[in-house]
């Protein structure tokens, strides 16, 4: 019941999102857009959006460890977006750690604490980026007082993460200390969970991995800006890199909120508002790039995804039954 409340709850959400996008627009202006958008500029945005989802991987191998291969890092990452894509309840980060578990190469637990770590550094890069755009941006509306929120969370998660990963067994004696006085918990069945958590923060305690970490975090954000600004492109005649890195932060922080597979709806939204508002884009041109955008690096997901899952000998319905199972276990 519970699982059904959350599909129906991200559906309406969607939906009213949806509304918001398209209020008050004009479609003969929609027409015009179309007409006169410069199709050229999806090739370096389709480069931009590859090299985004590469860099990603990149960084994932830092943290799973040499024994993965980055052809099987970039595969899995692939898969995962085309679960999030596809299918409700945002199983593309379990589907990720069950996928490269089956493989043999890393345990499902170490695999969805990297993962962790992933978002916590993806939520400093936006909050990064908009602490860099937020002086020249005239109305923001709501971002400011998100992103700083957000900031400090990150910062909060990254520092309890780093803390376990430096001091292992000082986290295992907390952690049990804290499940011993848990009623009804079963404390040995959960410090085996958890330890392999533990085992997936090891890229940590490495100066030069954590390095590397944060370098890759940088370099992937930028081909998110530029995925964004080739796409602003095809439709503006001179947008400016500001907008494109605004547009980056408004999504980022746009895609918590729960929403359909894909986000429908809900990444249009805050996509036509955050060229609107700050930089006066003509509704309908927002509204343009904002389907254009989300259709386009929906189209490019699904297919890597599907050549990550024939790669990796793996189908859809398997693995969504395997990542139900692992949540259930875990």
């Amino acid at each position: 019941m519970k699982r059904q409340w959350k599909l129906w709850g991200g559906l309406i959400i969607s939906g009213v999102a949806l509304v918001l996008a398209l209020a008050g627009i004009e479609w003969d202006q929609v027409g015009l857009a179309l007409r006169r958008a410069d199709w050229r500029y999806l090739v370096p945005a389709a480069v931009s959006l590859l090299a985004y989802l590469l860099t990603r991987s990149i960084r994932w191998r830092i943290l799973l460890g040499p024994k993965v291969r980055l052809a099987e890092a970039f595969a899995v990452t692939n898969i995962g977006y085309l679960v999030s894509n596809l299918l409700p309840f945002r199983l593309g980060d379990p589907a990720r750690a069950v996928a490269i578990g089956l493989g043999g190469k890393a345990k499902i637990s170490a695999a969805l604490s990297t993962i962790v770590v992933e978002r916590v550094l993806d939520m400093l890069m936006v909050v990064l980026l908009l602490a860099v755009t937020m002086p020249f941006v005239g109305q923001s509306g709501w971002m400011r007082e998100t992103g700083i929120l957000a900031g400090v969370g990150a910062l909060v998660v990254l520092a309890v993460l780093v803390a376990l990963a430096l001091w292992p067994d000082q986290g295992h004696r907390f952690l049990r200390g804290l499940l011993s006085h848990l009623p009804r918990v079963d404390a040995e069945r959960w410090m085996q969970v958890l330890g392999g958590l533990l085992d997936g923060l090891a890229a940590l305690r490495s100066g030069r991995r954590a390095l590397g970490l944060c370098l890759w975090s940088l370099i992937a954000w930028a081909f998110c800006v530029g995925y964004y600004y080739g796409m602003i492109r095809a439709f503006l005649d001179s947008p400016t890199l500001l907008m494109a890195t605004f547009l980056t932060c408004a999504i980022g922080l746009g895609m918590a909120v729960p929403a359909s597979p894909g986000a429908m709806g809900v990444f249009h939204a805050f996509a036509r508002y955050a060229l609107v508002l700050p930089f006066g884009v003509d509704a309908a041109d927002a509204v343009v790039i904002a389907f254009a955008a989300h259709t386009y690096q929906y189209i490019i997901m699904i297919l890597l995804g599907l050549w990550g899952l024939t790669r990796q000998n793996l189908s859809l319905g398997r693995l969504r039954a395997d990542v139900t199972t692992t949540l259930t276990e875990e």
